[in-house]
């Protein structure tokens, strides 16, 4: 449905004529009134323009809604705990938190680069600590015969982890 311009006038016109009843009624002086009607009108002429243009349809309805069944990841702990898989969870678990906290960050979206600056690593032990992550996902993934699908219980960090593991 689209803005109707008449419709929000007409509303306009009788909240500024009761605000006018009320500002004569405190003894407002009339070029204070005259100011504030024309601030008010440019108001209402830019909130027009803005909402003429939008196009509310059930898709944007529908993407406005807020998601709250998605757990933010912040920690290694909350890493963990959105793998699903129990043995993949008990391998992850077992692997230094320095290596946990790269990928972390990796997830977060940091640069190689920034990684080293925050831990204070250098950049080929970063990628060396990855490399060896990937091949033992690898290779765990040979020995358990686990299937991607059912890896990882949150669709991001199943993409985000596997996609820096293998």
């Amino acid at each position: 449905m689209g803005f109707n311009y008449q419709k929000e006038l007409i509303k306009w016109n009788q909240w500024k004529k009761q605000e006018e009843e009320l500002l004569k009624a405190l003894n407002v002086d009339d070029n204070i009134i005259k100011q504030l009607y024309d601030y008010d009108w440019e108001m209402f002429k830019t909130e027009r323009r803005i909402r003429g243009r939008q196009d509310t349809t059930i898709n944007t309805v529908l993407n406005n809604i807020p998601y709250y069944d998605k757990k933010e990841i912040n920690t290694i702990d909350d890493l963990l705990s959105e793998i699903e898989n129990e043995a993949l969870f008990n391998y992850l678990s077992t692997i230094d938190k320095e290596t946990l906290t790269i990928i972390l960050l990796k997830i977060f979206g940091y640069s190689t680069h920034e990684i080293s600056e925050i831990l204070s690593l250098s950049h080929s032990s970063i990628y060396k600590k990855i490399h060896r992550l990937r091949k033992k996902l690898k290779n765990f993934k040979k020995v358990s015969k686990i299937s991607c699908s059912n890896c990882l219980y949150s669709e991001g960090v199943k993409k985000d982890l596997l996609y820096i593991a293998l």
